[in-house]
């Protein structure tokens, strides 16, 4: 479905999350979109969530067209109209956006457009079929579902990426543990300004949390199920201060068609 939408626009805007680039972007879509010779928009959102230094490093990493933005803020629309634009010249266009599911795509068509043209959600997977946005008379934006599959079993990265809700975890102790173990190799000290716990352990941070916060099961015993939903709640509502992950220097920037 996602490569049917890529065939039938002239401009594509993968959107990725300001705090995961790496891990919300896709290779195999970039490739595609080369092989069909349409041009890219790199589309970070949530730039509010990260320093104008971080910024800067993650374009300079990525290179190429790439445009941050805060849907939420409305932020950053006239950068990504102007980039449009200049690709666009004098003739009509049609966009399409992708990206990972509940991150975003909805809000961006909607602050291209200026008005709730596209209904948007929290809930994974709420825009259904097809739909035409007319953002001007020579832009035409193609409202999904252009959206990148995740792996089934990639439950820590969809709660990273806010694309499930802790409630829709099928593992929800296991991804809060997970999740804890990630942010506590990355930034350690970020958990503990936020929580006030020192622990290296994902399961023993969850336990603390638990403590903390009067989540108890009979016996006294920590309810890690409750600290996770917390932990995870707080991440995916921005409460933490997450600085973002770097994109990897390895890896390609985005194809030649998207370059300037």
């Amino acid at each position: 479905m996602v490569k049917g939408i890529i065939s039938d626009c002239d401009i594509v805007l993968e959107k990725l999350d300001a705090r995961f680039p790496e891990k919300s972007r896709n290779l195999d879509m970039e490739q595609y979109i080369e092989k069909e010779k349409k041009e890219l928009i790199i589309v970070i959102n949530k730039s509010d969530l990260i320093s104008k230094r971080n910024a800067e490093r993650i374009k300079n990493i990525l290179g190429g067209r790439t445009v941050f933005v805060s849907a939420t803020k409305r932020k950053g629309v006239a950068r990504l109209r102007i980039g449009i634009g200049k690709i666009a010249a004098d003739r009509q266009v049609k966009i399409a956006v992708i990206g990972y599911p509940n991150t975003g795509k909805s809000s961006i068509i909607n602050m291209l457009k200026g008005s709730r043209a596209a209904r948007t959600s929290s809930t994974a997977g709420f825009t259904r079929g097809k739909q035409y946005v007319r953002v001007s008379g020579r832009m035409l934006l193609i409202d999904s579902p252009g959206v990148i599959p995740f792996n089934e079993n990639d439950e820590m990265l969809m709660s990273l990426l806010n694309a499930k809700n802790p409630q829709h975890l099928k593992d929800l102790e296991g991804t809060g543990v997970e999740m804890a173990e990630y942010l506590l190799r990355t930034q350690p000290e970020t958990l503990q300004k936020h929580y006030g716990i020192e622990k290296r352990d994902g399961e023993e941070f969850l336990e603390e949390l638990a403590r903390k916060r009067n989540k108890l099961l009979k016996g006294a015993r920590p309810d890690i199920n409750a600290a996770a939903r917390i932990f995870i709640d707080d991440f995916q509502q921005g409460k933490i201060a997450f600085s973002p992950e770097m994109p990897s220097q390895k890896k390609d920037k985005i194809p030649k068609n998207g370059q300037n």
